[in-house]
């Protein structure tokens, strides 16, 4: 058997509940041949009974191994342990929480033998959680770290061949510890010779767990944490040189790690107290490791905050996250159409401070040119230079998503969209689109209530909000029924006329303001 073992798949696991049922299951009823695959889960100490609940679902698959070992207090060792028993040419790291395509391991090896690919990124399907849209627009052959957005997917879902795993001594950090993920895919992807994407086929359905069971998702020590991403910026250093190129692949961390962390909504949502601490440990490693060339690298939006961040004035800094909260997206249906399995909506879609004023962006000459200014709503001490506030480049690249979103999964479906910018006289520029979306294979959707939602991509901020007034009910047979809540240009003639004779009845309107309210 071991020299027909194609894939091994390593499933770390820890008190995994029901999930592990749709994970066993997927495993299980894959279409590879069991002689051409194997799995090997690895129990680390569970103590809610998974460890029984594992072996007996497996009884009878000679293809599948468990092992239980003590509790390590990470997915590391587990990860490791799997590893160190892999037979397959590839191994491919799933969590006891997600669950696999009925054709994944078929499709990624026969694209990775075609390709002899060291690493293989399979499409991803978030169950609650977002996944990168652009690393999965179409399938590659070979891919690049940078060019094709790598880094926006740094988990352990992937196909990697097993020698190249071994050859370069590439593990996971075990135990109790942060970034375990980017520490082993950052430098198995700076090694690897060939990266391929396959991006036609929903490979693994990544779940976040109704009971925050993901190890990741625990109020982290951010001593700790940066800590450990200053060991995975030491392995960039260790592989790219200064320049350019490594000020790009430092962004996507001071992006997303650091200045993410520390702004808008997500800052403001912290307990004060541990705000102070999350600052001066984010400040601290800005100072340390990321020089101001970065900042060129990163979304226009975030350009101000860096600024304000290595100046060392936290006060501003919060200043600045309570004007970036108020940025939201003011979404107005105009027309809808459900009609052969599919819903058509015609709606604008504005970027707007939350007192309903538009964003403002600010036109002015500067050397001969036209350049597109953002002034943040806030008095600020710290001088923000104009290179720090210039939109001119970021806002032609700003696009409108609408998905549905369905109100108990959190499961997402997107909708195709063609989306116009309206082009304005005037000192100001404003991000208002026209927006056409069509979302097909109505009946594929999960039944229940599906929320319809437009999410604005602008300079790296990213709000979203639902549109007001209809929503999709699916039901247990497929069927797909739009519902109105109130009325709209779009609704028809007889909703709207019983909306104004609703409009004459005393109370009526606050009555039903209060049963929204208690359902």
């Amino acid at each position: 058997m071991e020299d027909k073992v194609k894939i091994s798949v390593v499933v770390p696991v820890y008190n995994a509940g029901t999930y592990l049922d749709a994970c066993v299951a997927s495993v299980l009823g894959q279409s590879l041949p069991p002689e051409e695959y194997e799995a090997v889960f690895v129990d680390d100490g569970s103590t809610d009974g998974t460890g029984e609940r594992l072996v007996a679902a497996v009884a009878g698959h000679d293809h599948v191994r468990v092992v239980r070992t003590e509790n390590s207090g990470g997915p590391g060792r587990p990860r490791n342990l799997g590893l160190d028993m892999a037979r397959g040419e590839y191994v491919y790291f799933l969590d006891c929480d997600d669950w696999l395509g009925p054709e994944a391991l078929e499709r990624m090896y026969a694209m990775a033998a075609r390709n002899r690919s060291d690493v293989l990124v399979g499409r991803l399907v978030g169950h609650g959680r977002g996944v990168p849209r652009r690393l999965f627009r179409r399938d590659r052959d070979r891919a690049e770290i940078l060019a094709h957005h790598l880094l926006t997917l740094l988990t352990p879902h992937k196909l990697f061949r097993t020698a190249f795993l071994r050859e370069h001594g590439l593990r996971f950090p075990e135990g109790p510890v942060r970034l375990e993920d980017h520490r082993f895919c950052v430098p198995a992807y700076l090694k690897a010779e060939v990266i391929s994407v396959l991006a036609s086929y929903p490979c693994c359905h990544w779940v976040k767990r109704a009971d925050e069971g993901n190890y990741s998702s625990r109020r982290f020590d951010p001593e700790h944490y940066f800590g450990a991403l200053r060991e995975v910026l030491d392995m960039v250093d260790e592989h790219v040189p200064p320049g350019e190129t490594r000020d790009r692949f430092y962004a996507h961390w001071l992006r997303g790690k650091m200045l993410q962390r520390v702004g808008g909504r997500r800052l403001l949502n912290y307990p004060p107290e541990y705000r102070r601490e999350l600052y001066a440990a984010v400040r601290r490693l800005a100072v340390e490791r990321f020089a101001p060339g970065t900042d060129r690298f990163l979304p226009a939006g975030y350009r101000p905050r860096a600024v304000i961040l290595r100046a060392g004035s936290y006060a501003e800094l919060e200043a600045l996250a309570e004007a970036e909260k108020r940025i939201v997206v003011r979404a107005r249906a105009v027309e809808m159409r459900l009609e052969n399995g599919a819903l058509t909506l015609v709606l604008s879609a504005e970027l707007v401070y939350r007192d309903g004023g538009p964003v403002p962006f600010r036109r002015v000459d500067r050397n001969g040119g036209r350049r597109v200014l953002w002034n943040p709503p806030v008095v600020l001490g710290t001088p923000i230079p104009e290179e720090a506030r210039d939109m001119t480049d970021a806002l032609p690249r700003a696009g409108v998503e609408v998905f549905a979103r369905h109100r108990s999964t959190r499961d997402e479906a997107a909708f195709a969209v063609i989306a116009r910018r309206r082009e304005e006289e005037g000192p100001d520029e404003h991000l208002l689109f026209d927006v056409r979306a069509r979302l097909e294979g109505l009946a594929d959707l999960a039944p229940g209530a599906w929320d319809l939602r437009v999410r604005i991509n602008a300079c790296g901020w990213n709000p979203h909000r639902r549109v007001p007034g209809v929503w999709l009910l699916v039901s247990l047979d497929g069927a797909a029924e739009l519902r109105v809540d109130r009325a709209f240009p779009g609704a028809p003639e007889g909703f709207r006329r019983l909306r104004r004779v609703g409009r004459r009845v005393p109370g009526l309107r606050r009555a039903v303001r209060v049963v929204r309210t208690l359902s």
